[in-house]
This record gives C-alpha cells, structure tokens and sequence, in this order.
C-alpha cells in the first residue's frame, strides 16, 4: 500500500512539471493576439506595453524561477490570474466545471449502464446473428473519432431535421417562467453532446464486459447453475454478472481519462461552455495560468478517479485483500 502511495506522488509532482512545462512549449506567448501577431487580434500592443504584461505575471523572468513562483502559488490554492481573459483562474473553472460535471458525470452513469448491459447481453448470445451485428457496429463506433460522431449528429438532428440546437447549453437571452422550464431547456441542449460521449464511451465498456461475461459462462460454476434448473436471466444476472463486473471496475479510472478527452472535442464541437471549451479558447490565445489551471483540475480528478478505484477494489473483490 505504500508503495503504491509513493508511485501516486510520484504522478502527481510529474503532473505539475509537465502542467507548468506544456503550455511553454507552445510557440510564441500569451501576447501575441494583444500584439496583432495572431490572425485573430483585435488590439494591438506597442513592446513597451507587451513587455509590462509579461513582466506583471512573471513571465519575463527564467523558467526556474516562473517554476518556483508556480509552486508557491500552488501552496496557497492560487491558480493565478489569466493574462488574455482578465480575472482570476479560479473563477474561469468555477464558472465552467459545473457543465463539464453535468456532460461528463451524465455521460459516465449513462455509458457504464448501457455499456454492461448491452455487453452481458451480447456474451449470453455469442456467435448470433445479434452478437456479431452489435460487435460490428461498436467497432465502428470505437474507429471514429468523437469529433466526426459530433458533426455528423449537428448535420443529421440539428441543421437537417431541427429537432435540436446546434450548440450552446442554454438559450441565449431566454427568460424561464419557472426552474422546470429552464431545466428543460438545459437538458435539451444537453441531449446531442451527450448522446454522441455516450455513444463513444459505451463501445470501449460493451468490449470490456462482453470479453468478461465470455469468459465467466465458461467457468464451472455457471455449468452448476444451469445444471440446477436456474433460469436464464437469473443466472445471467445474480451469478454472472457479478464477476464479469470486477475487470471493468478496474477499468473505471482509466475510463475517467477517456471520458475527460472525449469531453474536450465534444464540448469544441458543440461549443459547450464547459473546461474543454475553455481549454480550447486558452489554447488560441496561449494563455498559460488557464491551460495549466485547467490541465491540473483535470490531471488530479483522472488520479483521484484511480485513487478512488484502488482504495475501493477490496470491498467489491475481497480476493485483491488476499494477494497482496
């Protein structure tokens, strides 16, 4: 166990060094749209002027010393204060996690569900006709990319049939003349990005549980359970269900991370006010304390997310307590 602490702060001082190193490594600074130097600026800075913005969030002086002052921030719980969009980074987040949680935490429940359900179904039925067609069609889903998924559904159910709006996740201006209705209208913003993330993270748990509920019917204790005359759904659901779930419960937090890059493409393409779309409009006009504000909430809940997982595993699989 404490090995396993070491290696997770471990993850975590690489996490920051890699956090505070990537958006350096990005061509130019976050002046260069106040300079008129990106195709987008539209005000334009003198050197002199350029020069104090840099010196005021410390990015004139060397790396090592940015580092430090970083850290020390960190101490303190101040993400720092964003250079192009003028307020504290804190507030960036606060304002755009809780749709990132809404898309993403749906999308989660949604996926996992659907995902265990349609992959024990598949595996009672292997070799069908229904098996092969659902297998087929979830490798396909899995070879494209999120992004393709999402203009394509905009085209379809947006732009062609209307039946939803092309993006956003509320109506702009609307006033509601109750929460029920504005609820409503978020959920009906909500239904095509999260449609299109559970589309895209149900194949990868389909897969998992599919493989595992294969390998479960084998073993000899199913052949017991059939042999006593137990029905098929209460087999398939009380017997093996129950150990076909432990492969994908381990699986939970490296999902998280997939959840996490889905969530920044569906959110571009949808223009969904969420961290992915914050992460993108930080990416344009390189604005370091956002990307790395955003990056190290994102980092720390896909470890956190694992953390969690391990912590938990003995309680769901009492035989993990055993081998260690």
């Amino acid at each position: 166990m404490l090995a396993r602490a070491g290696q997770y702060v471990l993850i975590v001082l690489a996490i920051l060094v890699f956090n505070f190193a990537l958006p350096r490594l990005m061509p130019g600074d976050p002046t260069d749209v106040m300079t008129g130097t990106d195709v987008d600026g539209s005000i334009h800075l003198d050197e002199a002027a350029r020069q104090k913005i840099l010196a005021y969030h410390g990015l004139d002086k060397p790396l090592h010393v940015q580092f430090l002052h970083y850290l020390g921030n960190l101490a303190r719980l101040d993400l720092g204060h964003a250079v192009y969009f003028k307020a504290p980074v804190s507030r960036l987040l606060a304002g755009r996690l809780p749709w990132t949680l809404l898309l993403a935490g749906s999308a989660f429940v949604l996926s996992t569900l659907l995902g265990v359900l349609l992959g024990a179904l598949a595996a009672r039925r292997q070799g069908s006709v229904a098996d092969r067609s659902l297998l087929s069609a979830v490798l396909g889903v899995q070879a494209m990319p999120a992004y393709l998924i999402g203009m394509l559904f905009i085209v379809a159910f947006a732009s062609f049939l209307g039946a939803f709006p092309l993006g956003g996740a509320s109506s702009p201006f609307a006033t509601y003349p109750s929460p029920v209705h504005a609820a409503l209208d978020i959920l009906w913003h909500l239904a095509l990005p999260l449609a299109v993330l559970v589309l895209e993270q149900t194949a990868g748990v389909f897969l998992v549980m599919r493989s595992s509920m294969v390998a479960t019917l084998g073993e000899p204790y199913m052949t017991l359970a059939e042999a006593k005359g137990l029905s098929g759904t209460r087999k398939l659901f009380r017997y093996g269900m129950r150990n076909s779930i432990l492969p994908l419960y381990t699986r939970l937090g490296i999902q998280v991370g997939f959840l996490v890059t889905g969530t920044l493409f569906i959110e571009t393409v949808f223009n969904y006010p969420g961290m992915g779309r914050l992460t993108y409009e930080a990416t344009l006009v390189h604005d370091y304390p956002v990307l790395q504000g955003v990056f190290l909430v994102t980092a720390l809940s896909i470890v956190g997310a694992n953390i969690l997982v391990d912590c938990t595993l003995r309680f769901v699989d009492p035989r993990t307590e055993a081998t260690k």
